[in-house]
């Protein structure tokens, strides 16, 4: 069913307001991690994947830097920086590095995914963040350190740092059709649908999917309640029987924009 007017938006927008208010006061550091076992790094591959001496490959929790190019296809804007700043990091430790798992402790690459830590306790991840290497990304289960990885990245953006110095917030209604890969995008939500399993939001020609099974991690807030207000949305674009769509798995990848 498309619903086209949505009753009232008063209750949802005031617990928005109050939880942005209180999120941008937050401005906590990532904890550090002193024990556990040191890894060593033989390569980096990118801004948030890297190679361990022991042949297992990292992904880092928490972050999506710009695409290295691969096949004949160019670097992404800002991927040599990023890549260049994981490296410094992992120099300035040693080559040495602690990790912490995530709760889904492998993606389909069967990548580790991890939390990287230098040999000090630093969390590198936030560093990257902090430094605009790229941008927060959140994949339930793996929601820890949630809170600061997005004050580093609050933090990045108002300084116009890394990939902030750009204008990366795409609108919508501009974006070509032949688009895919990682974006944000920037447009009024037009129309809500629910289906069997999976509640769509249209954002001009885009599709935003969130999973009835992901619903469990709106708690403040409804996607439905998204109808009619301008938003900033962040995610992969998959194009799908001629479709472009974006899978979102949790609130964090929308803001309303004011």
């Amino acid at each position: 069913m498309t619903v086209k007017r949505p009753r009232s938006a008063g209750p949802f927008l005031l617990l928005l307001f109050l939880a942005l208010l209180f999120s941008s006061a937050v401005d906590a550091s990532c904890p550090s991690l002193r024990s556990g076992e040191l890894f060593e790094v033989a390569e980096v591959f990118d801004g948030d994947t890297l190679l361990l001496s022991d042949g297992r490959r990292i992904r880092l929790i928490g972050i999506n830097t710009p695409e290295t190019g691969w096949e004949e296809k160019p670097d992404e804007p800002h991927a040599k920086a990023a890549k260049r700043r994981l490296e410094r990091l992992v120099s300035d430790s040693g080559k040495r590095i602690r990790l912490e798992k995530g709760h889904q402790q492998k993606d389909r690459y069967r990548r580790i995914l991890a939390h990287v830590y230098s040999q000090n306790g630093k969390n590198l991840i936030e560093a990257l963040l902090q430094d605009g290497a790229g941008f927060q990304i959140v994949f339930p289960p793996n929601l820890d350190h949630l809170q600061c990885y997005g004050a580093a990245e609050s933090r990045a953006r108002a300084a116009g740092r890394g990939v902030w110095a750009d204008v990366p917030v795409i609108e919508a209604a501009r974006l070509a059709r032949s688009v895919e890969g990682f974006r944000l995008l920037h447009g009024r939500v037009e129309e809500s649908q629910n289906s069997r399993r999976s509640i769509w939001l249209k954002l001009a020609g885009v599709k935003i999917r969130i999973d009835r099974s992901d619903l469990d991690y709106f708690n403040d807030w409804q996607p439905k309640g998204l109808l009619g207000q301008l938003i900033e949305v962040r995610g992969w674009i998959r194009r799908y029987k001629g479709h472009q769509r974006i899978r979102v798995r949790h609130p964090s990848a929308i803001k309303v924009a004011w």
